[in-house]
């Protein structure tokens, strides 16, 4: 009797399994203001990005999906209440959250108006910034050294308004839904993007649902396997206004490069992957480990491009990764491996071209100053670690400095800190991810070095298909990326600022000594002291010089405005835009677009004088600031300009003029006028002349209150 009870038991409980595998309609919480990711069509049906991607995921797995409307903070709730199955999004930081794999990427920056002066981290220091989602105004808090005023708006419309009437002096959020929502709603030109490596941000979207619900995700990630990448790409294509350098975009470039055998295997197999011992990864509650910093975000671009699944394996030695205990060797290892390791390591592994992971960086006492590089701290006890691909190479390079090698990378931290040795040589990465805990917080990198770190990567012999395919998904590992996932980590100790705060403080007390000496020393002062000023002069001139065309760029531009004075007093100015050259750079590629730019900076270089100076403001766009002219002899000037380009007959075969051409807007200074009004009629014009056909130039009237069309019949 007992055991008919226990056979009844075991049914209903497979019964039970059974039931929630099967599960086939599914509700996801949607906020419909989040564009173009998720919003309300004109019949207020759910659309955008995101809304496409659940879709086709239903379509390709059989599924049924309806959506649910929220404010973004709604959306959580319901999905934490079980009101949904799932929503979509970025924030994870919350105990009853459970992440699928990554299904999105996005960039997160920050605007301002366009006449602002904000354009670094600098400038945004002790100003007001608009955000809607907390974690946004955290990042750049951290960014800035959280000198900043962060105030919180639940939606764009009031979010914008308060931008452009000065409550804020910025907002941040993702690039995509920001720019969407400009061109929306036709204010695209009265506002630009910061330039600065430091306010850009990048965050992964997931379908996220209450953890007590974790086999539902087991579900949604099997059926995302099943989702084909030149699908996506396409979505993507219909919603971004650019996809250049887009998620899927991009994931399908690197794709593209895989043969139909490389991607099946992909798609059957996961990859088990051994870095480094001194990586030291976190096992996470799930059961899984996970490697933290700058190195795991390198594996998990890679992995993420090749669409394949990844299973951290970890070693506390290389010779354990030799000698597993469980006898299962790892597809991949990847760190910094010695020339004896790797030897020995060569039995079971093929290794491919070492990388390039960035620079080894100075630790020691943060009251330790003036530290430019490694002959500095010469007379020092150094610390390096053992078993490193550098190690050898560093200590035959300079032989009389005092090394001393150690196991890892808190010996030699600890060592620091009891005086045992001054100095430790580490790579950026292990620096950063060791110097934000609070036991170093008396620690800090004071300087670079010239070396580098390089990563080796090697493939178990027994998959030699592998082989290939990690080859092919180390290109996506591009200069982009690296910088991107290192702005990411530096940020945390602020280390780009500290290195040039020291470098100042260096050519200052340099300064100082010199000044000090006498005699034959002051001689020698002098000559160092004039030879200073010619490279400042250069350094300045290289600030404000574009690479490309050889122009002033923006910076000169800026300055240009912000002296005007009645010696030299702007009279006029010119906005200059390259007709359809993103067409021009989608069929010829970057390369001739960059030659046909240079060519366009020297017709203008041409016209620079004492009356004129020419700029490239940015992409395609020039501007030429007036001195001492009247409104003919501008536009005399602009359709000369317009004329010799056309006349140049540079070949553009998707133009309708079938050559490349230029639309120019014109815009005079009145007694009463500002720069300020200035540059907005400029801009006023040169949107008309594109909106009137472009090849063509347009005079902004401040009589009529619009732009006035002044064509030249050609």
């Amino acid at each position: 009797m007992i055991r008919k009870y226990i056979i009844y038991i075991l049914f209903l409980l497979l019964s039970t399994q059974l039931a929630e595998a099967e599960k086939t309609h599914f509700t996801i919480a949607i906020d419909p203001e989040y564009i173009p990711f998720t919003q309300k069509d004109i019949d207020d049906n759910p659309s955008g990005l995101l809304v496409d991607f659940w879709n086709y995921w239903a379509k390709v797995n059989h599924y049924v999906v309806s959506y649910k409307f929220y404010k973004w903070e709604g959306t959580l709730e319901a999905t934490q209440k079980g009101e949904v199955d799932f929503h979509c999004g970025t924030t994870k930081g919350r105990d009853w959250m459970y992440a699928s794999d990554k299904i999105y990427e996005i960039e997160t920056s920050l605007f301002t108006l366009r006449n602002s002066k904000i354009s670094n981290i600098r400038s945004l220091r002790h100003k007001r910034v608009g955000i809607i989602d907390s974690y946004y105004g955290d990042l750049v808090k951290k960014a800035t050294g959280n000198s900043i005023e962060v105030i919180t708006y639940d939606d764009y419309q009031p979010l914008v308004e308060a931008l452009k009437k000065g409550k804020i002096d910025a907002l941040v959020d993702d690039v995509e839904s920001v720019v969407y929502y400009f061109i929306k709603t036709g204010q695209m030109n009265q506002f630009k993007q910061i330039k600065d490596k430091r306010l850009h941000f990048y965050n992964d979207i997931y379908a996220i649902c209450n953890a007590k619900n974790r086999p539902l995700l087991k579900q949604i990630n099997a059926g995302l396997k099943n989702m084909r990448l030149k699908k996506l790409a396409q979505i993507e294509k219909i919603w971004l206004p650019t996809v250049e350098n887009a998620f899927y975009s991009k994931k399908l470039k690197v794709h593209s490069q895989y043969t139909k055998e490389e991607e099946a295997w992909l798609k059957k197999n996961s990859i088990s992957l051994t870095g480094d011992p001194q990586w030291l990864p976190t096992l996470l509650d799930s059961g899984v480990y996970h490697y933290h910093g700058i190195m795991g975000d390198y594996l998990r671009v890679i992995v993420s491009n090749m669409g394949s699944k990844l299973k951290i394996q970890p070693a506390n030695s290389w010779e354990k990764i030799l000698h597993p205990e469980n006898g299962r060797y790892s597809d991949v290892i990847f760190g910094s491996i010695d020339k004896a390791t790797k030897t020995k390591l060569r039995q079971k592994y093929d290794f491919l071209d070492a990388q390039d992971f960035g620079p080894m960086v100075i630790v020691m006492n943060k009251k330790v100053r003036f530290i430019t590089n490694l002959y500095d701290i010469r007379t020092k006890k150094i610390g390096l670690l053992s078993s490193q691909e550098y190690t050898d190479r560093i200590c035959s390079k300079y032989v009389s400095y005092d090394f001393t090698k150690m196991q890892t990378v808190p010996a030699l931290l600890d060592a620091i800190k009891s005086g045992e040795i001054d100095a430790a040589l580490l790579s950026l990465s292990k620096a950063i991810n060791f110097l934000v805990e609070k036991q170093y917080e008396a620690l800090d990198i004071v300087g670079k070095t010239d070396e580098s770190i390089y990563v080796d990567t090697g493939v178990l012999k027994a998959k030699p298909i592998l082989k290939n395919i990690i080859r092919k998904s180390l290109i996506s590992l591009n200069t982009d990326t690296k910088e991107k996932i290192l702005s990411k980590w530096t940020r945390r100790l602020n280390y780009i600022e500290k290195v040039d705060y020291k470098l100042t403080y260096s050519v200052a007390s340099l300064l100082g000594l010199l000044l000090l000496s006498t005699g034959y020393y002051a001689y020698a002062i002098r000559r160092k002291h004039e030879a200073v000023q010619r490279m400042n002069v250069k350094i300045e001139h290289l600030s404000k010089t574009d690479d490309l065309t050889g122009l002033y760029n923006k910076r000169a531009f800026t300055q240009a405005f912000e002296r005007n004075n009645d010696e030299k007093k702007i009279s006029g100015l010119l906005f200059i835009d390259v007709d359809y050259f993103k067409k021009y750079n989608d069929f010829y590629g970057h390369m001739q677009g960059d030659d046909t730019l240079e060519k366009i900076g020297e017709q203008l270089n041409s016209y620079t004088s004492w009356h004129r100076g020419a700029y490239r403001i940015g992409g395609e766009e020039f501007g030429i600031i007036l001195y001492d002219y009247n409104k003919d002899d501008a536009l005399l000037l602009a359709e000369k300009l317009r004329a010799e380009m056309e006349s140049l007959d540079i070949v553009h075969a998707r133009s309708p003029y079938k050559c490349i051409t230029l639309s120019i807007g014109v815009s005079m200074s009145e007694d009463d006028s500002d720069t300020k009004s200035l540059y907005m009629n400029a801009d006023e014009a040169l949107y008309k002349a594109k909106m009137m056909g472009r090849n063509t130039v347009v005079l902004y009237e401040r009589e009529r209150g619009n732009a006035k069309e002044k064509q030249e019949m050609t």
